[in-house]
């Protein structure tokens, strides 16, 4: 049967009775025919097919060319009285027009029809039912031919547009429907949960609120990704990190950065502070370091506040830990005095006042007053601060100062210069050298200054090889007597470095390292030689003279790192004091033994262990004694005869401890020399019941570190691409942010950090670490959350 619009011809064909213009073009005829205002197709069985009535004259001639039994069946020309109502009238199908009248096409909608659009569009029939054209449906509401395809896209958006009212229903159904077959999918997926929560709504949501088990685990997490991982509280507003834990928990409720910061981090700080608490009430002796920074995103300064004691660990061993204790704001005005009164109220806050044996500090005008003002016995010069003092002296020399400038325009010239550095890389492979670019150094830090002497030192014949085919940049180049200075420099800042790494590296006290370091680098490295020449000589005094004036002009300072040493087996033969020195040193010991013996035995020295330590109440000698005698009746006459051949703590009791002592530090010289890689804390703790006198003295010394904590890194030049959003912490919170970051990080590796120096000028992993693992890495902060 065909389908077209002529007469038995092809789809698209011209009806036999539109005029064609010899004219006009065959498009120009089609759209002429299509103008018409009245369309009605009819198809007799024979197969002719329906035309369209046209407006004025073609209406007529249209009409003449349909079948005579049908000429009455288009509803149009009824309408128009064109055409007279025939036999075929009363084949009008049952759809209604837009004046409700019937219309002559029996529409069906798609067999295998689903979408509730069908209700509003069909397909044209012929007498037996058979669809027409599969191409071509109609609008039941306005009789309007549309294209189809194979999908009901089009059926939608001709809704949208020309029906409204219709397509509010549509849409309302399919949403019924949608809503049906999901909750029919369900039901076959979970038939067992489905009629528990249609009766009780509410089961789902109780099952992950604030208080069930997996709520509290998944929030914990998140409270742990933002004090551990020290990002802002804001991250549970970022909407990726919301869709990250809708997709993995899509019950999951995240909390609000409201609740974290007033609920959720206060209480985790308050359980951290109380174990804190607990530890240094165990500690018998504690150092602090306090180190005064600035965040310049913020316009603020800040102290930190840290305690090193040895303790901690298991039972019958000696470990190192470190404890963020306070973080502080301080203002520009009574810097000095607002730091004596903060640090005086955290020492009574935390039970420290009456343990604090030492603090360690930078060489900074306020905080030494600080430390004075609060009367502490040793105040310990930061090693990696006083290095970082000298060295920059020697820089500032003006010799050095004009090389180290010159260096500095060298490498900036092919780091801005995409020819240079291209050259640069030819020259590099024509000399089969390993490819790599020139470092520039940060006037903060001589670690960096180091980094780009090496890399020109590394590369001097490469860069002059580019420099000489580059006439207008030649000046460039450096003169034969200023590589001889850079190589000079390399030669001295080396061994710098490499005990920097040596620290860095530690796991156990440093504070009986430095007397040896010391005299190392002030003996060998600064020692002056023939071949130097006059810049490096002149560089070499001024780095030995910061340092001996740091560390030899303070003899409290200066004795103190002695006897720290002289208990290190290491060290303890101490080759770089003389003999009257190492004598002075022993009875320094044996003084402070002695001293804290008579405290246990008055009762205000309490040792963290006494059963362990076994430490004797009284004199051996007398403890036999009196253990032998049997105990009397209680009677005036024995006490008094007690008070006569039993006394106690009178010049034979110090004599007898002194010789305790003293045998103990005998024995302690007899044992064999540790090796320099093997740690002292372990041989310490494997000896406990041997000397138990001694590693009370031992927790008293080596609980001061040798190097404060470097916590300008918190808000540090580095990342500052990002610190705008880092550095937005309000003063009240930055304690429980470095608090809970610091204290979470023992016995962790540090964050990594990019493009940073610490407290020795070094790269991130070269800084001294604070206690076994808290290094320069915490100090990238991300928060920028409470606010």
């Amino acid at each position: 049967m065909g389908r077209g619009r002529g007469g038995g011809g092809a789809a698209g064909a011209f009806p036999p009775s539109l005029p064609r213009s010899s004219t006009a073009s065959p498009w120009q005829a089609r759209k002429r025919w299509r103008r018409g205002s009245h369309v009605a197709f009819v198809c007799s069985a024979g197969g002719p097919a329906r035309v369209r009535g046209g407006r004025g004259s073609d209406r007529g001639a249209a009409a003449e060319t349909l079948p005579r039994g049908l000429r009455g069946a288009s509803r149009w020309s009824r309408m128009s009285g064109t055409l007279p109502a025939g036999p075929g009238a009363d084949t009008a199908m049952e759809a209604k027009g837009l004046d409700g009248s019937p219309t002559d096409l029996k529409l069906v909608a798609h067999p295998r029809a689903k979408s509730k659009v069908w209700k509003y569009f069909g397909f044209d029939t012929n007498a037996e039912g058979c669809i027409l054209q599969w191409k071509k449906i109609y609008c039941r509401i306005c009789m309007a031919q549309i294209a189809y395809s194979g999908n009901t896209s089009n059926l939608s958006y001709h809704l949208e547009k020309n029906h409204p009212d219709e397509f509010c229903e549509f849409i309302k159904s399919n949403t019924e429907q949608m809503r049906e077959a999901f909750a029919s999918a369900f039901s076959k997926l979970k038939p067992e949960a489905a009629q528990p929560a249609a009766q009780d709504p509410l089961a789902a949501k109780a099952t992950h609120s604030h208080d069930s088990k997996r709520q509290q685990e998944l929030t914990a997490a998140v409270l742990g990704l933002i004090c551990d991982g020290l990002y802002p509280a804001s991250i549970v507003d970022e909407p990726t990190f919301r869709v990250l834990l809708k997709t993995a928990e899509p019950r999951y409720e995240l909390p609000s950065r409201k609740y974290l910061c007033t609920k959720a981090i206060p209480e985790k700080y308050g359980a951290v502070r109380e174990a804190v608490l607990k530890e240094l009430a165990d500690a018998a002796w504690c150092g602090i370091s306090t180190d005064l920074w600035r965040s310049e995103n913020q316009n603020r300064t800040y102290v930190t506040l840290a305690a090193h004691f040895l303790g901690g660990g298991p039972p019958g061993s000696l470990t190192v830990t470190s404890r963020c204790l306070k973080t502080f704001e301080v203002p520009e005005e009574n810097a000095a005095e607002t730091i004596t009164r903060v640090l005086y109220e955290a020492f009574i806050e935390w039970g420290v006042n009456a343990k604090v044996s030492g603090a360690t500090t930078d060489c900074g005008r306020d905080i030494v007053k600080a430390c004075s003002l609060l009367d502490i016995s040793v105040h310990m010069p930061c090693l990696g601060h006083s290095f970082n003092a000298g060295i920059r002296q020697a820089f500032q020399l003006p010799k050095l100062g004009g090389l180290l400038a010159r260096c500095r325009k060298l490498v900036d010239y092919f780091q801005q210069s995409a020819v240079a550095m291209y050259m640069l890389y030819e020259k590099q492979k024509q000399e089969h050298v390993g490819h790599c670019m020139l470092v520039s150094d940060r006037v903060s830090w001589w670690g960096s200054t180091l980094a780009m002497l090496q890399r020109l030192k590394e590369q001097q014949f490469v860069i002059a090889g580019v420099l000489v085919e580059d006439s207008n940049n030649h000046h460039l180049m450096l003169e034969a007597a200023e590589w001889a200075t850079v190589d000079g420099l390399v030669e001295l800042l080396q061994p710098f470095k490499q005990v920097a790494d040596m620290l860095s590296a530690s796991r156990h006290p440093t504070i009986s390292m430095v007397k040896p370091l010391l005299h190392m680098l002030l003996n060998s490295t600064l020692n002056i030689k023939e071949t130097d020449s006059k810049e490096i000589s002149m560089a070499k005094e001024v780095i030995a003279k910061e340092l001996a004036k740091t560390y030899q002009q303070a003899p409290e300072v200066d004795m103190f790192l002695n006897v720290a040493t002289f208990l290190d087996p290491r060290y303890k033969r101490l080759p770089f004091l003389s003999a009257f020195e190492r004598q002075q040193v022993e009875n320094r010991v044996v003084q402070e033994a002695k001293g804290l013996l008579d405290k246990i035995k008055d009762g205000t020295y309490r040792p963290p262990d006494e059963k362990l330590y076994a430490l004797p109440e009284e004199p051996p000698v007398k403890k036999l004694v009196v253990a032998s005698t049997p105990p009397a009746p209680a009677s005036v006459i024995n006490e008094m005869l007690a008070e006569i051949f039993c006394p106690t703590g009178g010049v034979e009791d110090q004599e007898e401890w002194q010789a305790q002592v003293l045998e103990e530090l005998s024995n302690f010289k007899s044992q064999k020399v540790l090796g320099l890689h093997e740690d002292p804390l372990k041989w310490w703790s494997d000896r406990l019941a041997l000397f138990p006198v001694l590693p009370q003295l031992l927790r008293k010394y080596w609980c001061v570190a040798a190097t404060r904590v470097c916590a300008e890194r918190l808000f540090g030049s580095s990342a500052n691409v990002v610190s705008a959003k880092r550095n937005r912490l309000a003063p009240a919170h930055v304690d429980e942010q470095v608090f809970l970051y610091e204290n979470a990080r023992s016995g962790a590796e540090a964050e990594p950090e990019d493009e940073d120096e610490g407290e020795w000028g070094l790269d991130h992993e070269q800084v001294f670490p604070l206690g076994d693992a808290v290094h320069a890495g915490l100090f990238g902060i991300r928060d920028g959350a409470f606010l």
